[in-house]
């Protein structure tokens, strides 16, 4: 497979750097982390073909990408797989987790159970992966470190303030929305056309009875595309997101609109 966006790093000392890798519903990424330096070196993004099976697309990236084959000081996998439930530490139970995940996305599909918690917000994310596709990333990595993305999202923090953040992929979109600083919902969405994204963000926030709640875009969406515009229309406070201030980043990344993986890089802040 070939990626989308692909920068290739001049150097890399790789017992000071972490490799951490994103596996979306999309698509897989990755890129490298220099601890000393805190400086951030190449970036690599693959758009998984439609109704493909997508451990062998992973397989096949593996075999394609010499630097995925080096050994680094830590590798870090955040999962961004839709099957995923919130729960809060008092309410959790480790004996329920299957049910509870059956409960919501059905049994048909085996997965590989696991769980992270936030210990600052004392939530428990409940997740599942595709046994096939854990598979394929612990027989690549095999020390890999596992998180889901919303668990590092959660981590990230938010102020403390009404906030929509969105962040978009090629088929589908996240949305987290914070209400008087407390995080209230993270989802997953696919979608095809600005009026599926402008549904379900305002059918958020008439459930949650928020409105002109600022909102904030990260992802693969352009400036001024019609997407873009669909939803400025109706959430006016909108913003794009910037690089996060705690690192370098090579020059050729820099190069890139600063939005499209502002939410990867800061996914190093977290592992």
């Amino acid at each position: 497979m070939n990626p989308v966006f692909e920068i290739v790093p001049e150097a890399i000392f790789f017992q000071q750097t972490n490799l951490i890798c994103e596996i979306s519903p999309d698509g897989f990424s990755y890129f490298f982390e220099n601890e000393v330096e805190k400086k951030i070196h190449g970036l690599s993004v693959f758009y998984f073909a439609k109704d493909a099976d997508v451990s062998e697309q992973l397989k096949e990236i593996f075999n394609g990408q010499p630097l995925l084959g080096k050994r680094y000081k830590t590798v870090c996998v955040a999962y961004s797989g839709i099957e995923s439930v919130l729960v809060p530490q008092e309410l959790y139970n480790p004996e329920t987790n299957t049910e509870l995940l059956n409960t919501l996305y059905g049994d048909l599909q085996q997965g590989a159970l696991k769980t992270d918690l936030s210990t600052d917000k004392k939530i428990y994310n409940v997740y599942r992966m595709p046994v096939a596709v854990h598979q394929a990333i612990t027989d690549q990595f095999p020390q890999a470190k596992f998180y889901h993305y919303y668990s590092l999202l959660i981590k990230q923090g938010f102020a403390q303030t009404d906030l929509l953040k969105i962040i978009f992929y090629q088929d589908t979109f996240i949305v987290a929305l914070v209400k008087n600083g407390e995080l209230q919902i993270i989802n997953t969405y696919f979608y095809y056309s600005g009026t599926d994204v402008a549904y379900h963000l305002l059918n958020i926030c008439h459930q949650y009875n928020i409105t002109n709640v600022p909102t904030q875009i990260e992802g693969i969406i352009k400036m001024d595309s019609d997407l873009h515009k669909h939803i400025n229309h109706y959430f006016p406070e909108l913003s794009f997101t910037e690089l996060p201030r705690e690192y370098e980043f090579a020059k050729t990344l820099k190069e890139l609109p600063p939005h499209y993986f502002s939410h990867l890089y800061s996914l190093a802040l977290c592992v």
